[in-house]
């Protein structure tokens, strides 16, 4: 009965619809945050996580932590140095590089020492020129018309570095044209367009290594 007064609406509505259940689930997240910050309990947290979670983590939406705004940080941590892992699958290649550097910095400043932030992006080193059709700047996959850089393993790695991150090559090709294949722990942030992902193959896209990324661990120094 429900799914056919689903399918009888029109689209707008159910646009509306959709978008009003969006706003009520991401004000939530916001609101349930602030629990452990408010005890100084350590979190990990998800950015730019849209629908996606992971149980035990926490997930952030742009509407109120735009990572790319020390405000925003500032507002939502309080000042404090509670975040153990940050994972940001297939956000930064809609950051410009300045974008990247500050979010970096902000990131590097509310991570406790020790922590871990686990970027994926697409790879620029990937070699198929169908692939990079589809996933470079203004790319013409899904979700890909503003996306304002193709990040490679190098220049990821020097984002991180210059943050005053340890950087490790997680997954991706290298300027060479090898493939890099770390073994990972999923704890410290598990990554759906991964080649470590079981699931990978039953993933919708049809272009050339879709469910792939450019996969770059940075480590806040303990000192």
């Amino acid at each position: 009965m429900l799914a056919a007064i689903k399918k009888a609406l029109p689209a707008p509505v159910k646009k509306q619809a959709r978008n009003t259940i969006k706003l009520v689930k991401y004000g939530y997240r916001r609101h349930k945050i602030q629990g452990p910050i408010s005890r100084d309990e350590p979190i990990k947290i998800i950015v730019g996580a849209a629908e996606t979670w992971q149980a035990g983590w926490y997930s952030t939406n742009e509407q109120w932590l735009d990572i790319t705004r020390r405000a925003d940080w500032d507002s939502v941590f309080k000042g404090k140095q509670l975040i153990t892992h940050i994972v940001a699958e297939h956000v930064f290649e809609h950051l410009t590089h300045e974008e990247a550097q500050e979010t970096l910095r902000c990131m590097y400043d509310y991570l406790m020492p020790g922590g871990r932030v686990r970027i994926a992006v697409p790879d620029g080193y990937n070699p198929d020129p169908v692939y990079l059709k589809h996933v470079g700047i203004c790319g013409i996959g899904d979700d890909a018309a503003d996306h304002k850089q193709l990040l490679n393993a190098d220049v990821l790695m020097k984002l991180f570095e210059d943050a005053g991150f340890d950087a490790t090559h997680v997954e991706g090709f290298t300027k060479d044209g090898a493939v890099v294949q770390e073994s990972y722990s999923t704890k410290d942030g598990f990554i759906t367009r991964s080649r470590s992902n079981p699931d990978v193959a039953k993933m919708p896209w049809d272009f050339p290594d879709a469910g792939t990324s450019l996969i770059v661990d940075g480590v806040k120094p303990l000192q």
